[in-house]
């Protein structure tokens, strides 16, 4: 629950756990084959989302730059979408959505690409799940939905992702301006999330044998598993569940995943199965096991229909060992965790989250809510686990976790229906790590606390707990809390205190907090207080920095007392945290109160002026975006009534849309302040008044403009090896007379380039299919956000390029797109399925397209006949007023390295003990780089190292790890063809070379080279026949790998498809050559084969059957 969010949502926090091996520490290490290692080469997976307003996006990773295209719904093709991107966050707002997430109408995670991927919400699922809140009855007869689960106010609805539109259009109705509205009692719109799953030394360390011996075991308090299930029939929890409810889609209780048994037992195991061994913390208790979650995750609505359940069967303590991303606004679990806290009496003890590795303010939701009693994981010895999630709270700089309880080798009951490896000395039990084992033992002290004391409230048992807590010194209290969970001396406390931790935010101003001591013994008490505060690396805290109003104070039987602790943070105070305890003692009682400083943030005030000079008003729709320049990642305040937004001091990028006028085709004023410094506080006026129009056109006044968008780019980091992944911001589908920009400030931005694009054809019956002319048009800003733009482009403006287009397979037609870019940036791409609008030809044919050429813009084109063939060029810079031809698809077809600046070259070392290859096995005679899909084809590709094969693989292509000494290294890959290509149906390539370790983060080049034939073929790719024939070679070797020059070269050329050969006489001068051969009478197919030979010794063979017809 926070104000902002900065979250890389691909990368899914997981609150999981894993098998470990006796006593807490990792199974022994195996030695490191060479094995297939995942790399940008190979594992950019396109992935496809369609919103819940039926809009469909496609993300996916070209040159090591995030590629993001929007296809509209049916009837929405003049919706504008916000799309941005910022390392792994990835964003796509509607325009239509706007104003429903102004008002609060719409969970901001239903457009947050990344972490519907993350959820595995794409459409490899054929429904959406969603939480409709709504008053009254829920509504029936719900169009292109159904509903799947009734809640307390609201209802799990699937929204069909094929009937999507009619969903969209059935719960909302537009309004005047870019209002939609929600429909009649329908009040919210959730996504339904997916969250995660996340004794005989730990439970002792507790002190809870002490509680038992003084008679408290939890008996007759019960307590629900909100979990996997529970395995009733484990001996340790025989008896123990009082009842068992399934809200999954599993047919039944069963705990198949083993975690709820783990958790379960935990709580209240009775250790039947060890001999007393292994026992639970409260092994007295009642337990209630709410199934919500199964092997793929929790959805929210099942987390919030057991919740429900289980508080209505009277449970005193929840354990909720699971949890997900938190979000920037009160999610529905954390309401039902408050709501449900205060209405029926539930104390919730939540696991804090696996993810503190990733840093600070990683405690995931539910766990970030005030009411829950949140835990974080220590080791046995009480060092904080690695893994544990810490605070701040991001929203207030609130201290959670608040506790923290073993959670590293946890042994506890197996679940006879898991896949859980058995513990070597007893199989009915299994070691986990995570918050999640952690989070039981807090839940069992719980019960213990709720058994001696029935009539206390939730407030009372986790303040208890956290006063009796054991801080470690050595740890943080943003990574601790109250400290290491204590029992023995919870059953013993009389004295709490209120609020049971303390933060201040940085400000300049002085700060009081007041702390409220009560006491619940028969005899007043006198206290000494003391605050022990130092910094994150332990060094104490200034002088003066934490203060306290009194050294003692006297709280009376049954009564309360108060200390007020004041913080004056000066302007040379350091930039980091500082927090310690509170600490209070007396009468043999000891009480410690968390307290905490944050780290500075800035305030970022943000002024919004609407185009009459006023404030936003419910008629406009506006977003404001940062975009994280320092740790890469977007920020979004879609509620223009909310001014003032505390955020991490560093560089940031503001962009805020205003959405006016008719809800389908708005128009948009675009505001951009590129390079905001926020290391101090600043106020910032997004004056839409200051917009000035867009205003593009082309020389031929009936060319109808197809694509239009606006963006910007901007370059934080130099290309790694596989691109920088610029972050950028793209306003797709708006007209450019429906446009206004404006850069907010004065000044240039190094790296950042604003940039208009445009395609003009001819539309014919509302088709572009065979359009005789293109204009493309690029024009871009450097180092400023575009104030508007106006340009009159005329004939002399643009080169003529003239593609002659050959057909790799018949009757399929070619897609052509094309993508610019400024030096120094990376390009926005397009895939050529999808949006901008693909002009597509039936081929063989030639086109006629037209470029405009703006300062040092350069340009790349792609022809593709979809799902056959992909042809890419190399970057391109045109000359106005030059005409070019360029042949596509032309024979022969084989292997072709990419050009230097490609982002992703494949045949290379990398990192260390990579190697990636080979490289593209069917770029054309021209030079494009091309791949074919495998379709009813195969690939086969192996690596051999002294001639052992060290990695094989079915795609190319592909990546493997292999041994850091030098070795020698053949690299074989056979493509066949689906039957559809008739041409270079099979090409095989084997490369022999020498490869040792490079250092990490470099990228070495193999020397490769690539045989190319570019015989004069007509546009079916034909050669004369019955005549002598010139085949010219080139022997392409990989730019930037080792030097060496060919040494020997032979080609041969056969007539039967491979069966037979002969040699063809061979002029070589260099690296290029003539191959003589007769073609025969009639007609059919020459397939080709060459070897080569360098002055180093690296060898290439190429096969390459039909290569060309006669």
């Amino acid at each position: 629950m926070r104000s902002v969010r900065k979250l890389s949502a691909l990368a899914l926090v997981v609150l999981g756990v894993s098998a470990v091996a006796p006593g807490g520490t990792p199974a022994s290490a195996q030695p490191r084959a060479a094995k297939p290692a995942t790399t940008p080469a190979v594992a950019s997976k396109p992935r496809t989302v369609t919103l819940l307003t039926g809009d469909t996006v496609h993300v996916s990773t070209r040159d090591g730059q995030t590629a993001v295209d929007v296809v509209p719904g049916k009837g929405r093709e003049r919706i504008p979408f916000i799309t941005h991107s910022a390392g792994e966050d990835v964003r796509v707002i509607p325009a239509d959505a706007v104003g429903l997430l102004n008002r609060g109408k719409l969970d901001e995670r239903l457009f947050d690409i990344s972490m519907l991927v993350g959820f595995g919400y794409d459409d490899t699922r054929a429904t959406l799940p969603l939480i409709v809140k709504h008053s009254g009855a829920a509504p029936a007869g719900l169009a292109g939905a159904r509903t799947t689960r009734k809640l307390f106010g609201a209802s799990a609805v699937a929204e069909s992702r094929a009937d999507a539109v009619s969903f969209w259009n059935n719960v909302t109705s537009a309004a005047s301006g870019t209002e939609r509205q929600l429909r009649a009692g329908f009040d919210k719109i959730w996504l339904d999330g997916l969250r995660r799953p996340t004794l005989d030394v730990s439970v002792p360390l507790t002190g809870a044998p002490q509680a038992w011996q003084a008679g408290w075991t939890g008996t007759g308090v019960k307590v629900g598993v909100i979990d996997t299930g529970i395995d009733q029939t484990h001996p340790d929890l025989a008896d123990r569940v009082a009842a068992a409810e399934n809200f999954t889609s599993d047919p039944d209780t069963l705990d198949r995943v083993g975690h709820g048994t783990h958790v379960a037992s935990t709580i209240a195991g009775t250790a039947a199965a060890s001999q007393g061994r292994y026992k639970g913390m409260a092994p007295g208790a009642t337990l209630y096991s709410a199934k919500v979650c199964v092997e793929d995750g929790c959805p929210e609505s099942a987390i919030l229909a057991g919740m429900t359940w289980a508080a209505q069967q009277g449970v005193k303590v929840a354990n909720m060992s699971l949890g997900g991303p938190d979000s920037p606004e009160t999610d529905p679990i954390e309401a039902a965790v408050a709501d449900l806290t205060h209405r029926y009496g539930v104390l919730f003890v939540v696991a804090a989250g696996n993810s503190g590795e990733a840093g600070e303010s990683t405690v995931n939701s539910p766990g970030s809510v005030t009411e829950a009693l949140t835990v974080g994981a220590v080791t046995k010895t009480g060092w904080l686990a690695s893994f544990s999630s810490r605070g701040p709270r991001a929203s207030d700089a609130g201290i959670k976790p608040d506790i923290t309880a073993p959670g590293v080798g946890i042994l506890a009951a197996r679940s006879s229906t898991s896949g859980l490896e058995p513990y070597y000395e007893n199989p009915q039990y299994t070691s986990l790590n995570g918050t999640s084992m952690a989070t039981p033992h807090v839940a069992g002290a719980a019960a213990i606390l709720a058994q001696q004391h029935p009539d206390w409230a939730p407030e009372q048992i986790k303040s208890t707990l956290m006063a009796a807590a054991q801080p470690n010194a050595a740890t943080g209290v943003y990574e601790q809390g109250a400290g290491f969970v204590n029992v023995s001396r919870a059953i013993q406390q009389t004295v709490t205190t209120s609020p049971v931790s303390v933060a201040f935010e940085r400000t300049a101003a002085a700060q009081q907090r007041t702390i409220t001591y009560a006491n619940s013994g028969s005899s007043a008490l006198t206290l000494a207080v003391s605050l022990d505060a130092k910094d994150a690396d332990g060094t104490p805290a200034p002088a003066g920095l934490f203060s306290l109003s009194a050294s003692s104070v006297t709280v009376p039987a049954g009564g309360t007392a108060t200390v007020t602790v004041t913080v004056q943070a000066g302007a040379d105070l350091p930039d980091r945290y500082f927090g310690g305890e509170v600490t209070a003692t007396g009468g043999g009682a000891q009480v410690q109160t968390p307290v905490a400083l944050d780290i500075a943030r800035s305030e970022l005030t943000l002024k919004l002026v609407g185009p009459d000079g006023g404030a936003p008003t419910p008629e406009q729709g506006w977003v404001t975006i940062l975009t994280d320049l320092d740790r890469n990642g977007i920020l979004v305040f879609d509620n223009p009534a909310v001014t003032k937004h505390r955020i991490r001091p560093g560089r940031y990028l503001v962009q805020t849309y205003l959405l006016t006028g008719d809800p389908y085709l708005p128009h948009v004023a675009s505001l951009m302040r590129p390079s905001l410094d926020l290391t101090t506080d600043q106020a910032l006026t997004m004056d839409t008044r200051l917009a000035k129009p867009i205003a593009v056109s082309v020389p031929n006044p009936k060319a109808t403009a197809v694509h239009q968008e606006f963006g910007w780019t901007i370059r934080i980091e130099q290309p790694q090896i596989w691109g920088s992944n610029d972050p950028f911001g793209v306003l797709m589908g708006i007209p450019f007379d429906h446009l206004r920009t404006a850069q907010i400030g004065a000044g240039e931005t190094t790296g950042f380039v604003s940039y208009v694009n445009g395609m003009w054809g001819q539309v014919r019956q509302g088709s572009l299919h065979n359009s005789p002319y293109v204009y493309r048009v690029y024009l871009y800003e450097p180092e400023k956000m575009m104030t508007g733009l106006t340009r009159k482009l005329g004939a002399d403006d643009f080169a003529t390029v003239r593609s002659q287009i050959s057909a790799d397979v018949s009757g399929v037609p070619v897609s052509r797109t094309a993508v610019a870019h400024a030096p120094g940036n990376s390009p926005i791409y397009r895939d050529e399925r999808n949006v901008p609008p693909s002009f597509s030809y039936d081929v063989p044919s030639t086109i006629t397209e037209y470029y405009n050429q703006d300062k040092q813009a350069v340009w790349q084109s792609t022809s593709a006949q979809l799902r056959y063939t992909y042809y890419q060029s190399a970057w391109t810079s045109f000359q106005p007023g030059r005409t070019y031809t360029v042949k596509w698809a032309n024979a022969v077809a084989g292997p072709v390295f990419p050009e230097p600046n490609f982002g992703q070259q494949f045949a290379t070392r990398y990192w260390g003990d990579l190697i990636g290859g080979p490289g593209p096995l069917h770029g054309d005679g021209t030079g494009h780089m091309g791949f074919r899909h495998v379709r009813g084809g195969s690939v086969e590709v192996n690596l051999y190292r002294n001639g052992v094969k060290v990695g094989d693989a079915n795609q190319a292509p592909w990546a493997w790890e292999v041994p850091a000494e030098p070795g020698d290294y053949r690299l074989a890959a056979t493509f066949r063809s689906d039957p559809a290509f008739t041409l270079s149906t099979v090409v095989d390539a084997e490369w022999t070379f020498k490869s040792g370790h490079v250092g990490d983060g470099e990228l070495v080049k193999l020397p490769m080279t690539a045989i190319r034939y570019t015989p004069e073929l007509n546009i079916n790719n034909r050669a004369p026949a019955n005549r002598l024939f010139a085949i010219p070679v080139s022997l392409d070797r990989q730019v930037g790998a080792a030097p060496g020059q060919t040494s020997a070269l032979t080609v041969e050329a056969s007539f039967d498809d491979g069966k037979t050969w002969q040699q063809l006489t061979v002029q070589r001068s260099g690296e290029k050559a003539v191959a003589w051969v007769h073609n025969p009478a009639g007609t059919g197919f020459v397939s080709l084969r060459a070897a080569a030979t360098d002055t180093s010794g690296n060898t290439v063979k190429q096969t390459i059957i039909r290569a060309y017809r006669y």
